[in-house]
């Protein structure tokens, strides 16, 4: 009987050891990802330093040299950009969007749109919208807290006929291309959402007017692309924030536009446009003001005020600077801003997403759920087994 018993406590004691081994076997596996995981980080850090795949903000980019700047980036870093083919104009330009993730694989992540170019003669805001990609993407590993739990979507973009005619024919070209009958062309992207459509002024029924608000709300192709974007991201339970870039009032703008009434998270449409105008006064001085334009001003058929319509719980236009050190430009800043601007502009849509992510954070669950292990791994089934081994022998 006691030989027995010194069996049974060296087995015990065996089995102990043995789970104490499994265990330590277990976390070094774990170690020797993370460190796999690291050095293949540094890897790809290097890579990327020799090819640094930098945006050219010395000059305007046409249309072609901003599809082949996207081009470029999806080829360098394709594990983690996504570009897509969303629509065609009434020229027969294809409209791109460039979708942006860390690479995790994790699906299910909230998600924010920006969308700039709606208007042809803004040039700045396709600047400011390639050189938010370019930080996401090339600049990941400095941004990449904006990237855990939040893909982007960004259409640099959105009017290429228009924006194309303003560079070559008439500066001032605001709309896009699309016949209206009469010798008159094109209509206003940014009033062709049917929200409020044809609501506020006399202009926005005239076909020769750069208000023009469309024969029917999402007669234009633009428009209609964005809107798939942004009902896509709705019934996927993933839209956060839609940014609607523009210039150059230097504001933030939020619902609503076609009603003075104010939305339903007012208080929490103002923190976001607030934390972002603060951002970019305190990183360059320029005064940016964040109201409700519906307040002073209502009109219908904007993006904002649609995202916003079908499920976006925050939606805003950033309305870039006109000036720089008391020099006015309107809507063309010269290149030699162009750096300065683009990065004033990345400050404040930055700032508005961290606040963003901060006030609609991915549920804890979802993210223990996908990055845990799984309760029937090996070592874990055999931890059990000995742990029952164990427990019908100390019971004898």
């Amino acid at each position: 009987m006691c030989k027995m018993r010194r069996i049974d406590n060296t087995l015990l004691f065996a089995l102990c050891a043995l789970i104490v081994s499994i265990a330590q076997f277990d976390r070094s596996l774990a170690f020797g990802a993370s460190r796999l995981e690291a050095f293949k980080q540094r890897l790809r850090s290097r890579r990327h330093a020799a090819a640094p795949h930098a945006l050219n903000t010395d000059e305007y980019l046409s249309y072609d040299g901003m599809l082949d700047y996207l081009e470029e980036l999806s080829g360098a870093y394709s594990q983690r950009v996504l570009l897509q083919d969303v629509g065609v104009t009434y020229e027969n330009r294809t409209l791109k969007t460039i979708t942006i993730t860390n690479g995790d694989g994790r699906t299910g992540k909230k998600a924010i749109f920006v969308a700039a170019g709606a208007h042809a003669r803004e040039w700045l805001t396709p600047v400011a919208a390639l050189y938010t990609v370019e930080q996401l993407v090339v600049n990941n590993e400095l941004h990449a807290h904006l990237l855990k739990d939040y893909d982007w979507t960004i259409m640099p973009l959105v009017n290429p006929d228009g924006y194309t005619y303003s560079r070559t024919v008439d500066k001032w070209w605001r709309n896009t291309r699309s016949p209206n009958g009469g010798n008159c062309f094109g209509t206003n992207i940014n009033r062709n959402y049917d929200i409020g459509w044809q609501h506020g002024y006399e202009e926005l029924t005239d076909p020769c007017h750069d208000h023009y608000a469309g024969r029917e709300p999402f007669s234009e192709p633009e428009a209609r692309a964005v809107r798939d974007i942004m009902l896509d991201l709705v019934h996927a339970g993933r839209a956060v924030m839609f940014i609607s870039l523009h210039s150059h009032h230097t504001s933030v703008f939020y619902p609503w536009v076609y009603k003075d009434s104010p939305a339903d998270n007012s208080k929490e449409l103002r923190e976001v446009a607030q934390f972002g105008a603060k951002a970019m006064r305190k990183a360059t001085g320029t005064e940016f003001t964040y109201e409700q334009v519906g307040l002073t001003d209502p009109f219908g058929g904007t993006s904002l005020d649609y995202a916003y319509s079908i499920g976006f719980p925050l939606s805003f236009a950033l309305e870039l600077s006109g000036e720089r050190r008391g020099d006015t430009f309107d809507f063309w800043p010269p290149t030699a801003l162009l750096k300065e601007l683009a990065d004033e502009s990345w400050v404040g849509i930055s700032a508005m997403a961290e606040k963003a992510i901060e006030l609609y954070p991915l549920s804890r669950s979802t993210s223990a759920a996908s990055h845990s292990s799984s309760p029937f791994s090996l070592a874990n089934i055999m931890k059990i087994l000995l742990l029952l081994t164990a427990i019908s022998l100390c019971s004898r």
